[in-house]
């Protein structure tokens, strides 16, 4: 009763059918998952390698965009890293050899200072135990020496830490800083290498979506290519026979010019149902409820299906 019920409705008649016994058939299409190529940044488009149709393989170059700003931001971290890593060098082997020489030459003078400062409080000692010299004098003498001594000290103290590594602390961070002028360096270089967009998979090129002088970017691609194998079943299957539609199923395909023994998969069952689509109205069936069901091809011949192309999917009856 109900298997008549549902055979005499006209264009659904195409579309679902089980007025032979145990087997069910749906009509349906097959939708293509197409991918979009542009570049991760908006850059005009400086060459276009392919046209519409054309085929090509995982990896082939199919356009080219201006690099010259991708090409400068390398340049500016390279830059970076070896100011990074000259800094880190300078904290590691302390100051230069220039920088010590000039500490030694000023340590070579206060030490000549002090030799003389000691000479000096030797005379006024002299003089002093013979009564021609003051006791201010004595003492001013003294105070020279103790000076040009501290002075000495101080100097070969400076040079001493100028001889020295940073602190463990400096050159961590120093090192923190190369690092990340490393990653910059290969964020950047990496941007440069987007400039040119390859095909991510093997497949065709469906469309040419803009040209050379235009711009492109992240919403703006500028190839639509179809990879070998990007293909899914669109099925609408009805109420009464969802129950019996599973994931992972096995379906049978036939479609006009096809090579035989062609099979699918249910990889999608939507869980809320919908009226019948436009593509299969009819004044009898555009109130009636059906369900999406989404199929993958399997291998072999399955490669030859095309969005667009019509297909006549078998269900078994479930008993």
């Amino acid at each position: 009763m109900i298997l008549g019920f549902l055979c005499s409705f006209g264009l659904i008649a195409a579309s679902f059918s089980a007025c032979g016994g145990d087997t069910v058939r749906i009509a349906g299409y097959v939708e293509g998952e197409y991918v979009r190529l542009g570049p991760i940044d908006t850059a005009r488009i400086e060459r276009i390698d392919v046209r519409r149709g054309d085929r090509v393989e995982a990896g082939q170059a199919v356009a080219g965009l201006e690099r010259t700003d991708a090409e400068n931001a390398v340049a500016e971290a390279e830059a970076r890293l070896v100011q990074a890593r000259a800094q880190l060098d300078n904290l590691k082997s302390g100051k230069r050899p220039e920088e010590i020489a000039v500490i030694e030459a000023s340590l070579a003078s206060a030490k000549a200072q002090e030799r003389e400062a000691d000479r000096a409080l030797d005379r006024r000692q002299d003089l002093f135990r013979r009564g021609v010299s003051t006791q201010a004098d004595l003492d001013q003498a003294v105070t020279a020496r103790d000076v040009a001594g501290a002075r000495v000290r101080e100097i070969g103290a400076n040079l001493g830490v100028a001889r020295l590594a940073a602190r463990p602390d400096e050159i961590k961070a120093s090192e923190n800083q190369v690092e990340q002028a490393k990653s910059a360096l290969a964020q950047a270089q990496w941007k440069l290498s987007q400039r040119q967009l390859v095909a991510p998979a093997a497949g065709r090129i469906s469309d040419v979506l803009r040209r050379v002088g235009e711009l492109a970017g992240p919403s703006a691609p500028a190839l639509l290519m179809l990879p070998d194998g990007a293909a899914k079943l669109m099925l609408y299957v009805p109420e009464i026979r969802i129950s019996g539609v599973t994931t992972g199923m096995k379906l049978d395909v036939r479609c006009d010019g096809c090579a035989p023994g062609l099979t699918a998969t249910v990889t999608y069952v939507s869980p809320e149902p919908e009226f019948t689509p436009p593509v299969i109205y009819s004044a009898q069936t555009r109130q009636k409820l059906v369900y999406l069901v989404e199929a993958r091809p399997d291998g072999g011949p399955q490669s030859a299906l095309q969005p667009g192309q019509i297909v006549d999917v078998t269900l078994r009856a479930q008993r």
